[in-house]
């Protein structure tokens, strides 16, 4: 991979959103001698990576945890002198994630996540392999809670409650199977039920400052336009117009048709998509749980019709300045206001036993881009490998991988390659 790369040194490549799909797409082709100019439409970097500090209290209001399958971005965190902490104890509905887990009905526990990871597998390798496929896309279309259940596998159903509800990546009903299987794979299973899980005790924020550092990122930037009518696409900001030789998008797929003119693939694939919203609220209060860092309830994760009420908690350390322990709590909040949510979660409080002394910062997140059964079922995953390299763009983000950095990362890995590959392949036709 390292021949031609006086050509390669010589790219010009845009990147929109500083995110971590954005910021690690940039560093992937600083690697290679190219340095892409990242425009950011905010005031700061990481995305819904967003710490604040209260006190000696970092407190993380969007990403939180590394998995197993996080072991490039635990490099990259050490290299910038981040230490990791492990998760405390979790609980879910008052006993531990495993044991929650292991209750349920039919075959023991290993056997069941063993059907799974294969079965799991096998999908995920369809999907690449034939992604328009009428049988794949069928299966693929599948709601997580038809597919596990059609597996008879119990036990998986209520895994999924905590591993993928209440970390805020749809309701089990809702979600398809297709989108489910890219991202929870043996790794990210055992690190859910096993509680292997670490948070950065710098905070994400800081994180991503350190890592962006020698990269070239235009913070308060909004691209406003993208024209691809001539031989290489423009950007267009408030103050400049900038000439590239390819584009890489990392914002979600509306956002981006809404600054370009998207072709119909383009435009198919935004429509494929609905944009789910996550809010994390960070609250003080003296009698919600102790002894343990985080708490799920299997009432808000397993039914989608209580959208809004408490999916869990996580323990944020103390202030007497603010009223008490600090918690960040999380809510389905889609067609809700804030005070909407407000009133539900005090009420949820009151449900489940504990008082809410201080709402100290509420921050709701366009989160989960949650593929249409519909559209799946029509050729969805097809369309998101065609729509790469359409029109000198290519895409990474959540939307072509899935709101875990892991996932994010190893997506614009991918794309920074495939797009290497076909401007050096362009260079040569046109010799």
């Amino acid at each position: 991979m390292g021949e031609n790369l006086a050509t390669e040194n010589e790219y010009r490549i845009a990147i929109i959103g500083a995110g971590p799909a954005g910021l690690s797409a940039a560093h992937f082709l600083q690697e290679r001698g190219i340095r892409a100019v990242v425009y950011e439409a905010e005031g700061r970097i990481g995305g819904k990576s967003f710490s604040i500090l209260n006190g000696d209290n970092m407190n993380e209001m969007g990403t939180c945890y590394t998995t197993r399958s996080h072991t490039m971005i635990k490099g990259w965190m050490k290299a910038n002198d981040i230490t990791l902490k492990r998760l405390g104890e979790a609980r879910f509905d008052g006993q531990s994630v495993f044991e929650y887990v292991r209750q349920g009905p039919g075959a023991p526990l290993p056997l069941q996540v063993t059907r799974f990871i294969r079965k799991a597998g096998a999908l995920r390798k369809a999907i690449r392999a034939r992604p328009d496929d009428p049988k794949v896309m069928q299966e693929a279309s599948l709601s997580t809670i038809e597919w596990v259940r059609a597996l008879n596998i119990p036990k998986i159903e209520l895994a999924m409650h905590r591993i993928q509800t209440t970390q805020g990546y749809g309701y089990v009903d809702e979600a398809t199977i297709g989108q489910t299987v890219q991202w929870c794979d043996l790794q990210y299973l055992l690190s859910g039920v096993l509680n292997d899980l670490h948070m950065p005790e710098q905070g994400w924020t800081t994180f991503w400052e350190r890592f962006s550092r020698p990269l070239d990122v235009r913070l308060d930037t909004p691209v406003i336009g993208i024209d691809r009518s001539g031989p290489k696409p423009v950007i267009h900001t408030r103050d400049a117009e900038e000439v590239f030789d390819a584009i890489v998008s990392t914002i979600p797929m509306q956002l981006f048709t809404a600054i370009a003119d998207p072709s119909a693939l383009e435009q198919r694939v935004a429509d494929s998509i609905d944009w789910k919203n996550y809010t994390t609220t960070l609250i003080a209060s003296n009698d919600w749980f102790t002894g343990h860092q985080v708490i799920g309830y299997s009432r808000a994760s397993k039914d989608s019709s209580l959208r809004g009420a408490i999916l869990g908690g996580r323990a944020e350390g103390e202030s007497s300045d603010l009223g008490g322990r600090l918690y960040v709590t999380g809510q389905f909040s889609d067609g809700l206001n804030s005070g909407e949510l407000r009133e539900i979660l005090f009420a949820d409080a009151a449900l489940h036993g504990f008082t809410i002394n201080n709402v100290v910062l509420q921050k709701t997140w366009q989160y989960f881009p949650q593929y249409k059964a519909e559209a799946v079922a029509s050729g969805l995953f097809g369309d998101l490998r065609r729509v790469q390299g359409h029109n000198d763009t290519w895409f990474s983000g959540s939307t072509f991988s899935h709101e875990l950095v892991s996932s994010v990362v190893s997506r614009s890995e991918t794309v920074v390659h495939d797009m290497l590959i076909a401007l050096k392949q362009e260079s040569l036709a046109r010799a």
